[in-house]
């Protein structure tokens, strides 16, 4: 009986231990990680006051509990900022051990962004006046991968609902690979320092290599990158909204933000239309219906290829940067019954040096 005693609470300890996470650096995969982001929200500005119309939510969890570890309540500190990365407003959530916190973006931005900056935050989109911008989370407890997150944009009203998980920021303070054997990115708030995974090509660029058992390239790796986002329009009335985030602000003027790059945009029937894109800031928002043209307006989908270059004149190199993408697609009619939403990460490829075994 006592070695049965013994194997339960060694498998107690093991459930609810946070280790580090079993996860490939600078992949934003399903685990937990010290600071989550919400890459982007939308809120309608006709229905902001009267709490109608489409809304972002957004939930975190603390997954990390247990007897010992995080008894001490831990704290989230939350930062809306705009397209550009100005910070518009923040506040304070509290946690406790596998603790759930749901929140409404619409709710968050009333509560801590004034009017005067609310404008900055006015985007339109098909002709839809909304509220934009994207979320950092910083947890106080800053090496500690024990949060994970969800994101919800929803207009129940109307018949939309969609959903994905959010991307976290996990701790790589301790990877067990030496600093010039792995790419992190170091961040500051309120006294802590946080060293952390980037979503970025060239850091996952390092990650391929090190899987190939190269662990000692170091440097800038990444030979290409490109985003690949999947578009679907079931009438005249559906959209196709693709927000693109990136960690730094890029531009190929000295004097003013611009970073072009050329979208060749696939059909289902494998017809190509190339066009320019402007995607400059932290957070684009690319409106689909934009960018088809002629007789491209009556195509129902296909997908975007989307190669982005590492030359700016300010800002970050792009390839250094953090990137992510979602397809957003609602279909609309008369009937609530036959409308839908879908929300989905996209594709991202990065091209990488031939590893050495």
């Amino acid at each position: 009986m006592k070695k049965i005693f013994i194997a339960l609470a060694v498998m107690a300890a093991l459930m609810f231990s946070v280790a580090p996470s079993q996860a490939l650096n600078s992949i934003d995969d399903n685990v937990p990680g010290v600071n989550p982001l919400l890459p982007f929200f939308l809120v309608n500005k006709a229905g902001y006051s009267n709490n109608t119309g489409l809304d972002t939510l957004f939930v975190i969890q603390e997954v990390g509990g247990g007897p010992t570890q995080f008894k001490t309540k831990g704290t989230l500190h939350l930062i809306v900022r705009d397209k550009l990365s100005y910070d518009k407003g923040s506040t304070v959530i509290p946690y406790t051990p596998n603790d759930v916190v749901a929140l409404s973006v619409r709710d968050v931005i009333k509560a801590c962004v004034g009017v005067v900056k609310l404008a900055d935050l006015e985007i339109t989109l098909n002709g839809v006046a909304y509220y934009t911008g994207y979320i950092d989370f910083y947890n106080l407890l800053n090496t500690s991968n024990n949060l994970v997150g969800f994101m919800y944009v929803i207009d129940l009203a109307n018949g939309w609902a969609a959903a994905s998980t959010m991307p976290v920021f996990e701790d790589a303070s301790n990877t067990g690979y030496d600093a010039v054997q792995k790419w992190t990115t170091t961040d500051t708030y309120q006294g802590k320092t946080y060293t952390l995974e980037p979503f970025s090509p060239q850091g996952y660029a390092l990650s391929a290599l090190r899987e190939m058992k190269d662990c000692t390239t170091t440097g800038s790796i990444a030979t290409s990158f490109r985003l690949m986002p999947r578009w679907f329009l079931k009438d005249l009335n559906a959209e196709t909204f693709i927000p693109i985030w990136t960690s730094s602000n890029h531009s190929t003027s000295a004097t003013s933000w611009t970073y072009l790059a050329t979208a060749y945009i696939y059909d289902n029937e494998e017809n190509m239309l190339d066009l320019p894109i402007d995607i400059p800031y932290e957070l684009n928002w690319i409106d689909v219906r934009d960018l088809l043209t002629g007789d491209w307006q009556a195509k129902t989908g296909g997908w975007i290829h989307i190669p982005l270059s590492n030359t700016v004149s300010r800002g970050t190199l792009p390839w250094d940067s953090s990137w992510l993408a979602y397809s957003y697609q609602t279909a609309s009619s008369s009937s609530i019954g036959a409308n839908w939403s879908v929300l989905h990460a996209v594709h991202r490829e990065v091209g990488t040096e031939v590893g050495t075994l």
